[in-house]
């Protein structure tokens, strides 16, 4: 009897110190979890449950650790758009002059945005300079008439009825081309290879040339077969060109607009023609754009054509314009149409295509403007003494007056920096 008291005494002892309370105050284990010891009928604990109840823990852990990551990248992106939005729609009523030179140029000069800065352009040379008005490259030529025309980070100037062109990028001129026939219209792709429309007494060139002033390509037109080149684009890639051109048909004047292919894709085709339209009949289209290497509009008196090209082209859309187009815009993204507006009181409707054809924004306004054109997502206007700016959805942001004349007003890398040219100075502002 004693020893089974003592062995009672025992066991009651060791149950004190398994269940009774901790210092900690942490509540005991049940029986079932205590892994190791024996159940009150004295039978092995069995782990199996243990087990499964870990996985499926873990499992709903990473169910919860995944939607909390999916929560967070939500809220991120209503962040960014909001930021956007509000970037987007931030209004302005003034601006800051943050730099100025004073101009000491003479008449017939212009002013063109390039790369990081801009370009003062004239008949006796051009100067690149960067937004501070800090003199990077310039260079002496004589022109009568230039022309200048920019492509990322390329720019070619060519004498109209001259016959020279000069070919620069950011760091200064890559050479000078001699074209011997009369020059009419010039392009510049990415790395500055240039295209020319050149006339002759009864037929016109295309021709392609390196910076360098070697001839690359050369298409033949007559004007009793194809017509006349009105308008050419050459693709930044520089692999494509199209071409407008004018023709008499009977006692009708039709319009033709040609793509052409410079890569290996045109090699077998007649004179490196892949695709001809003439639908147009007696509407007259005197521009064409590549918006990008796979995207070229043409714009024509009542109609905005909208092809997509791989290796051959294909009229994506075609819009019919109801009225007079007074100017026509582009960016790589977008197409704008000034027309004048038939439907309210106002002077003129200003329409804003994406580069699938889709409407982004009508606007009416009174304002006569001389200069409209795109700013990434910003539209900028202006004439002598009013800048306007809108967002792509034709909102107002600003609209200022200024002091001087205005002859031209670039953008300066960001949306509310500008670069003003005015009668006396360039000034680089930031609207407040």
């Amino acid at each position: 009897m004693a020893d089974i008291r003592e062995y009672k005494k025992m066991k009651e002892q060791k149950s004190n110190v398994v269940s009774g309370k901790s210092r900690f105050n942490v509540q005991p284990l049940p029986p079932s979890a205590q892994k190791g010891k024996n159940t009150p009928d004295d039978t092995e604990y069995d782990d199996t449950f243990d087990d499964e109840d870990y996985s499926r823990q873990l499992k709903l852990h990473r169910i919860r650790s995944v939607i909390a990551g999916i929560a967070v990248l939500a809220l991120a992106a209503l962040g960014v758009v909001y930021i956007i939005s509000n970037v987007d729609n931030h209004t302005y009523s003034g601006y800051t002059i943050v730099n100025s030179v004073t101009r000491d140029d003479v008449q017939n000069v212009k002013y063109y945005e390039f790369a990081d800065g801009y370009v003062k352009c004239s008949n006796d040379g051009i100067i690149y300079y960067d937004y501070k008005g800090n003199a990077i490259w310039n260079q002496t030529y004589e022109m009568k008439s230039p022309q200048l025309v920019t492509c990322k980070e390329c720019l070619a100037v060519g004498d109209i009825n001259g016959s020279t062109i000069y070919v620069f990028n950011t760091k200064g001129m890559l050479g000078s081309i001699d074209t011997s026939l009369s020059i009419s219209q010039i392009d510049v792709g990415g790395t500055g290879l240039v295209a020319a429309v050149l006339e002759d007494t009864s037929s016109n060139y295309i021709n392609m040339y390196e910076p360098s002033g070697e001839k690359v390509y050369s298409v033949k037109t007559t004007l009793s077969g194809d017509g006349y080149p009105l308008n050419i684009s050459i693709s930044e890639d520089m692999t494509k060109l199209i071409a407008s051109y004018v023709y008499v048909s009977g006692e009708s004047i039709k319009t033709n607009v040609v793509f052409y292919n410079f890569s290996d894709v045109g090699q077998n085709e007649t004179e490196r023609v892949v695709g001809g339209f003439n639908h147009y009949d007696s509407t007259i289209v005197p521009e064409v754009d590549f918006l990008s290497d796979t995207c070229a509009i043409a714009i024509g008196e009542d109609v905005l054509s909208i092809y997509k090209i791989k290796e051959f082209p294909n009229l994506q859309k075609e819009i019919k314009l109801d009225g007079n187009i007074e100017r026509v815009f582009t960016s790589s993204r977008y197409i704008g149409i000034l027309m004048e507006n038939k439907e309210s009181g106002d002077n003129f409707k200003l329409m804003v295509y994406d580069n699938s054809g889709n409407k982004v924004s009508e606007t009416a306004f009174n304002t006569s403007y001389d200069t409209i054109k795109f700013d990434n997502d910003s539209i900028i206007l202006y004439n002598d003494n009013t800048f306007t700016l809108m967002n792509i959805k034709g909102k107002q942001l600003a609209n200022l007056r200024f002091d001087l004349p205005v002859e031209e007003i670039l953008s300066a890398g960001s949306r509310g920096s500008y670069m003003v040219v005015n009668s006396t100075y360039v000034q680089e502002i930031r609207l407040k």
